[in-house]
């Protein structure tokens, strides 16, 4: 199987994501083209141009384990990290590690983390330091418990955070503070085509997990946060 090709640090991202089922919640999985350049490594204009599809093998499910919801009482371990992102209005602290994408896929391997996508931008010390669009990605299962899960309603209502919400990134080197633009849901098929979502911006964070409709009822859509140090 041929092997993914890191882009530039300056490349523009381009990915399709699909769903997969676990007890009722839906847990985060990201395909890349497998052994493709993201679009604007490869000089293209559009990021669907290297964007996997429904049909395409390299979205399907990655032969990774997906991580499951323990026993009720069992608490999970979280995994150690110097690079954490929180959302002091929500009491949020994740664990932040770097995370390659395997035979096309990104499947964080747990849910008591979050992942930043390594061939794109990287956690920094300082705003100015960023030469790209900074992803992080985790699991929500819609339990409260997990991953994402504080960023969304427990009813299915809707996303937590709003325009100005603040999210800190925070690195041996220093802290970035970025302040929320906008929260958007997008169908799972309609996120590889966003153009707005992976166009390469230093300076720009973007959080992307499942969208929990809540009750739990099958995830269909993936919410994705813009904010901007």
């Amino acid at each position: 199987m041929r092997r993914l090709i890191r882009p530039g640090r300056r490349a523009t991202a381009a990915g399709a994501f699909a769903a997969f089922g676990l007890a009722g919640a839906a847990l985060l999985a990201v395909g890349l083209a497998d052994g493709e350049q993201p679009a604007g490594a490869a000089g293209s204009g559009s990021p669907a141009a290297a964007a996997t599809g429904p049909g395409n093998p390299a979205a399907a499910p990655p032969d990774e384990a997906q991580p499951t919801l323990p026993p009720e009482g069992t608490v999970l371990p979280t995994p150690s990290s110097a690079v954490h992102v929180t959302v002091p209005a929500l009491g949020l602290d994740l664990p932040v590690l770097p995370l390659t994408p395997r035979r096309g896929a990104i499947n964080p391997p747990t849910l008591t983390a979050a992942y930043w996508i390594e061939p794109y931008g990287d956690p920094v010390g300082a705003a100015g330091q960023a030469d790209n669009t900074l992803y992080l990605a985790a699991h929500s299962t819609g339990t409260g418990a997990y991953g994402f899960d504080p960023l969304m309603e427990p009813d299915g209502g809707g996303s937590t955070l709003e325009a100005g919400d603040v999210i800190e990134v925070s690195t041996p080197e220093g802290t970035v503070s970025y302040t929320v633009e906008h929260t958007r849901r997008y169908a799972k098929g309609q996120l590889p085509d966003a153009a707005e979502v992976w166009e390469a911006a230093p300076g720009r964070l973007v959080l992307i997990t499942c969208f929990q409709r809540g009750n739990g009822r099958a995830s269909t859509e993936n919410l994705v946060i813009t904010a901007e140090s």
